[in-house]
C-alpha cells in the first residue's frame, strides 16, 4: 500500500506533541499537589511532636489522611499528608502560644463578625467594650431617624456573672488563673461550674437552634461533655492568654473518640478548614465538630448535627475579630464619624454567643 506524501511526517509531528502535552499535564498535577502547611512542616519535623502523636494514638486517636482535590480535571484526589488529630492540635497549641498576649484596656471595644446558621445563616457584627458595662450592632432605629448607624447600649449585668463569655475581663481572669498542664486544665474545665455549656449532655435535643438549660448541670464527667465544654471557650471567650490558649487545644487531644475528620469541612461562612470531630453515640446521633484554619490551625468555628427523628445543623463561624478603640470601628480601621454613634436605652444583661 502506498503511503500518502507527508504522512509519516504529519505523524511523527503530531506523536511528538502529545507527549509533549502529556509530560506537560504530569508536571501540572505535580506542581498542584497541595504542600502540607509550611506550620505543621516545621512542627511535625520537631521529635517532640512525634512523641506527641505516637501518645494520642495510644489514648485511641486514629490515625486518618486530610484529602484535597487536584485542580486537574479527571485526576483523583490525592492526599495531601498522613496527620493524626494530635499532630493538628499540637500544631494548633504551638500556633496558639504565640498568639497576642496583651490584655485589652478596660474602656477598648471587642470587635467580632461572625456568620451563625440555623434555620438560615446571617452575619451577626458586634462591639462589647472590655469592661462589660457597653455594647454596640449597626443597625436602624428611631433613635438614628431611621438610618443606619452605630447603635451603642449600656449593658446592665452583675461584674461578676459566673459564667465563661458572659463578661469579657471576668472570663480572662478566671482563664488566666488555670494550669497549663493540659490533663490539669481539662479537670479543672470540667469541674467547675463557670465553664458549664447548657445542652452539653449526650443526646440534648435543640429547639430553634437553642438548648433549654434547667438548672446548673452537672461536671462534664464524659468525654462528650468536656469536648462541648472546651469548644463552648474556644466560641464565646473574646480573649484567651496565649498560654492558655495553647493548653486547650492540647487538653482536647486528651479526650478519648476525637478524631479528625477525614475531609475538608466547610465552616458557616463557606471556607474549607480542617474539622475535629467528636460522636456522641446517642439517640439523636449527635456529631460535634471543631472547624480549624488550614494554615495556621487558629480557631474558625464549630458545628454540631443532629440525627434523630429529622436532621438539623447548628454552625458558627468566626470570621473576624479585633481590639478596637471605638464602637463602630473595624480592626486597623478609622474611627467613625460621630454623627453614626446614637446612645439607645440600656439592655439587662449582655448578649450571649453560646447556644
Amino acid at each position: 500500500m502506498n503511503t500518502p506524501v507527508g504522512f509519516k511526517q504529519r505523524l511523527g509531528a503530531e506523536l511528538a506533541l502529545l507527549e509533549q502535552v502529556r509530560a506537560e499535564q504530569r508536571e501540572t498535577e505535580r506542581a498542584s499537589r497541595p504542600k502540607p502547611p509550611v506550620a505543621a512542616r516545621g512542627i511535625l519535623a520537631r521529635p517532640a511532636v512525634r512523641r506527641t502523636a505516637f501518645a494520642g494514638l495510644a489514648a485511641g486517636v486514629a490515625a486518618t489522611t486530610i484529602v484535597a482535590t487536584s485542580s486537574v480535571r479527571g485526576v483523583q484526589p490525592q492526599p495531601v499528608h498522613a496527620m493524626t488529630v494530635a499532630q493538628v492540635l499540637d500544631a494548633a497549641a504551638d500556633n496558639a502560644a504565640k498568639g497576642p498576649g496583651k490584655e485589652p484596656g478596660l474602656h477598648q471595644w471587642l470587635y467580632t463578625d461572625d456568620v451563625v446558621c440555623v434555620t438560615t445563616c446571617g452575619h451577626e457584627r458586634s462591639w462589647y467594650r472590655y469592661d462589660g458595662l457597653k455594647s454596640a450592632s449597626v443597625g436602624k432605629s428611631l433613635a438614628s431617624g431611621n438610618r443606619t448607624a452605630v447603635q451603642v447600649r449600656d449593658v446592665f449585668t452583675p461584674f461578676r456573672s459566673g459564667k465563661v463569655g458572659d463578661h469579657p475581663r471576668e472570663t480572662r481572669e478566671v482563664l488566666s488563673r488555670l494550669p497549663t498542664d493540659p490533663h490539669e486544665l481539662l479537670r479543672r474545665v470540667s469541674t467547675d461550674p463557670f465553664f458549664n455549656s447548657s445542652g452539653e449532655e449526650p443526646g440534648a435535643a435543640p429547639t430553634n437552634g437553642i438548648f433549654h438549660s434547667l438548672g446548673e448541670r452537672p461536671p462534664a464527667v464524659t468525654p462528650a461533655a468536656q469536648f462541648t465544654r472546651i469548644l463552648h471557650i474556644l466560641r464565646t471567650a473574646s480573649t484567651v492568654p496565649p498560654r492558655i490558649n495553647a493548653a486547650l487545644y492540647h487538653a482536647l487531644a486528651l479526650i478519648p473518640g476525637t478524631t479528625l475528620v477525614s475531609t475538608p469541612m466547610r465552616d458557616a461562612a463557606g471556607r474549607p478548614g480542617l474539622a475535629i470531630a467528636f460522636d456522641f453515640h446517642d439517640r439523636q446521633r449527635t456529631h460535634e465538630y471543631l472547624i480549624l484554619d488550614p494554615s495556621t490551625y487558629t480557631y474558625r468555628g464549630d458545628r454540631v448535627d443532629w440525627h434523630g427523628e429529622s436532621d438539623f445543623s447548628d454552625s458558627f463561624a468566626r470570621v473576624t475579630t479585633g481590639v478596637v478603640d471605638h464602637p463602630g470601628q473595624m480592626p486597623g480601621g478609622p474611627a467613625p464619624d460621630p454623627s453614626d454613634i446614637v446612645e439607645l436605652p440600656p439592655v439587662i444583661q449582655a448578649p450571649l454567643k453560646a447556644r
